[in-house]
């Protein structure tokens, strides 16, 4: 086994694409060992140390996000009273 892979076998784990900063990752055709340094949109599968990921959204930035997006009067008295039950 070598130190690097050759280019063909890096596309096949991951797709980039371009945008105003240059490249970057598009998708990872496989699993993720180690950090990820930076932000990640879209559908994350798999565990987190043997965990089923799962996004929880603190309800501080879900009522900011309510607000924003002119959310009806119950959606956001429902999380202003979820909010005033937690700990947050």
């Amino acid at each position: 086994m070598t130190d690097q892979i050759t280019l063909e076998e890096a596309l096949e784990l991951v797709d980039f694409e371009p945008c105003p900063e240059g490249w970057r990752v598009k998708n990872v055709n496989g699993s993720v060992y180690g950090d990820v340094l930076c932000n990640v949109w879209g559908d994350v599968g798999g565990t987190i140390n043997g965990r089923r990921w799962k996004f929880i959204e603190p309800l501080k930035e879900e009522l900011k996000r309510l607000i924003q997006e002119g959310a009806d009067k119950d959606e956001i008295l429902e999380a202003l009273n979820q909010l005033e039950d937690s700990d947050d």
